[in-house]
């Protein structure tokens, strides 16, 4: 039986007892649950991201249950381990994920190993490098804009400005639904405010604070 006890929403812990149950009578190889109610922070109606692990590849399939969605991707062990060995972005589901059924004890092994890469990952001094030149370049740009292309720069940058923060960090980039997770609790960033001014004032000081932490970046990629 897998333990759920994880699990804080009754309507979750009910549709995951229903697909542990499915998955071990259509042979699964493995079931691992990834995403929010994985990580601890679902809300009541957050979806059910399950990677299903075959003999043979088979196709993706979303499906409301409840009143929620879930999905379900298949995999094979060959391409589990294949995405471990590529590390990067992938390690992150693979570290948060919570197991429900592994008969091999082949994910619990694969898990071990993705967590030991995001520990030893280091950024690549080529990435560091295209990261400080995207960035002075935009510097660059905002000096004598418009107040329309201001705001137009500092937004589409905001993405590049916390995978430079992400890679000051040694950090891979994570998944896009697990970057402003991730973001607050890095170590090595700005001191103060600079993520509520960036996300959440007004145009002026989203500039301000976008160029503050460019800068604090350049000294350090």
């Amino acid at each position: 039986m897998a333990d759920l006890s994880f699990v804080q929403h009754d309507v979750h812990r009910r549709l995951l007892t229903e697909e542990v149950a499915r998955a071990r009578e259509a042979g699964a190889l493995g079931l691992m649950l990834c995403g929010s109610v994985a990580r601890g922070t679902r809300r009541p109606t957050s979806d059910l991201d399950l990677r299903l692990y075959w003999p043979e590849a088979r196709p993706f399939e979303a499906e409301e249950c409840g009143g929620l969605l879930i999905e379900r991707h298949g995999h094979t062990l060959t391409r589990a381990r294949e995405q471990v060995e590529a590390g990067g972005t992938a390690l992150y589901a693979w570290v948060e994920g919570r197991l429900l059924h592994d008969p091999s004890g082949e994910l619990a092994r694969l898990q071990g190993q993705a967590a030991q890469r995001l520990a030893a990952y280091r950024t690549p001094p080529a990435e560091r490098q295209a990261l400080r030149y995207w960035l002075s370049t935009v510097l660059h740009k905002l000096e004598g804009a418009t107040q329309e292309q201001t705001a137009f720069l500092v937004h589409t940058n905001t993405w590049k400005l916390a995978e430079a923060i992400c890679a000051v960090n040694d950090c891979p980039l994570p998944p896009a639904t697990l970057l402003w997770e991730t973001l607050p609790g890095l170590p090595w960033q700005p001191e103060g405010d600079w993520l509520c001014r960036l996300l959440m004032g007004e145009a002026a000081a989203r500039r301000e604070a976008f160029c503050e932490v460019v800068g604090w970046l350049l000294c350090r990629l």
